[in-house]
């Protein structure tokens, strides 16, 4: 299989918030096969899946993530972009934090995004030892 590109018309309703062209930085990843850590989350619940993978094909209609054991399938028709930090929670709620990197709102309402950044310490439940 060839390595597939995302053309420059894949996004549509961006914002440039980290100032640069989303579309070039989802297609460096690609290239680049560049760790990432990414959150999945249906629109209506039931399911939220996060890891680090990689982006394994790249193209207008879809993409996949390689996750090691798995790989997911992301239809990409009618989504909108955005670069805009996003915030997350503490597993407490008592805390939040903000990570940069690339918000998808997908066509079906579900949420993607991805970020080449790790996860604050202070994110992380503390393990006893």
């Amino acid at each position: 299989m060839g390595i597939l590109a995302a053309p420059q018309q894949l996004v549509r309703q961006s914002s440039t918030h980290g100032g640069g062209d989303i579309a070039a930085r989802l297609r460096a990843w690609h290239d680049e096969a560049t760790s990432l850590c990414f959150v999945y989350a249906r629109s209506l619940g039931g399911l939220v899946q996060s890891g680090r993978g990689r982006i394994a094909m790249l193209n207008e209609m879809a993409l996949t993530i390689d996750a090691g054991g798995s790989t997911l399938l992301v239809m990409l028709a009618g989504a909108a972009y955005d670069d805009a930090p996003q915030i997350f929670f503490t597993p407490d709620l008592a805390s939040h934090f903000q990570v940069a990197g690339i918000g998808i709102s997908l066509g079906n309402h579900d949420w993607l995004f991805f970020s080449p950044d790790e996860v604050p310490p202070t994110a992380l439940p503390a393990i006893d030892t």
